[in-house]
């Protein structure tokens, strides 16, 4: 008897299986949520800060209005990698600008939306980039900010599995410029280039400094913590300290 059809078939259920319970969103607690966003601003910025939190069966819901044009989510879904599936185990926090607030972030609110419907990060893609530029959806009118100084992330980088980075830094949006333009040394603590959606989302990295990062670790002690007891994906170690998104 061959059994070489029925174990592909098993093999194919399971490996379906995987996917789907990778992909599965789960809500984060909310305080946990809560916290873990404002920690990509600096200390003076979270008071006065717009929260959004994710609802995995609706999108991004307004938790808090703030008051200082600072807007924080906890990003869930990296759309902007048509090539990567959807997957339950990405976080990284950001907190935009005013201008931000009204360009840039409103990307991950509409991607979070589609995944919600059901659309694939293929189909999201397409739907959030067929918009940019538009009257309704414009691109940043300004150089700006986007805060991610939170003490932990994890997102996809060069490779094929996303990553968890203690990685804290800075984003400014430059649409349309290049490393050669600023001399940037890419994945390095000296000013490097990210193009995240080209034209729109280029942004130059900055790291911050090693004595800043040992403070934001050490301030951020007890959310580590939770984090980790939320998820494994989110726990600190050696090797997510001394990582680098080309490593």
């Amino acid at each position: 008897m061959n059994f070489a059809p029925s174990v592909a078939i098993v093999g194919m259920l399971v490996t379906l299986n995987c996917a789907a319970q990778t992909a599965k969103l789960e809500r984060m607690p909310e305080s946990l949520e809560s916290r873990y966003a404002l920690s990509a601003a600096p200390q003076h910025l979270r008071d006065d800060a717009t929260i959004f939190l994710l609802d995995p069966a609706k999108g991004y819901v307004l938790n808090r209005k703030g008051t200082n044009g600072i807007s924080c989510i906890v990003v869930r879904s990296d759309w902007q990698w048509p090539d990567r599936p959807f997957r339950g185990d990405i976080a990284w926090p950001v907190c935009f600008d005013a201008e931000g607030s009204k360009t840039l972030l409103q990307d991950y609110i509409y991607a979070a939306e589609l995944r919600a419907r059901g659309m694939d990060v293929k189909q999201a893609h397409g739907e959030v980039t067929k918009r940019f530029g538009s009257v309704a959806y414009p691109n940043p009118a300004r150089s700006g900010v986007a805060y991610m100084i939170a003490p932990v992330m994890r997102g996809f980088t060069n490779g094929a599995e996303p990553v968890t980075m203690n990685m804290p830094h800075y984003m400014f949006y430059a649409p349309g410029v290049t490393d050669a333009d600023i001399g940037g040394k890419p994945f390095s603590l000296y000013p490097f280039m990210l193009k995240m959606s080209a034209g729109r989302d280029d942004v130059i990295i900055m790291l911050v400094g090693e004595t800043e990062k040992a403070a934001i670790l050490s301030e951020s002690t007890e959310l580590l913590a939770d984090l980790c007891a939320y998820r494994e994906y989110l726990c600190t170690t050696a090797a997510t300290r001394a990582r680098l998104p080309n490593n």
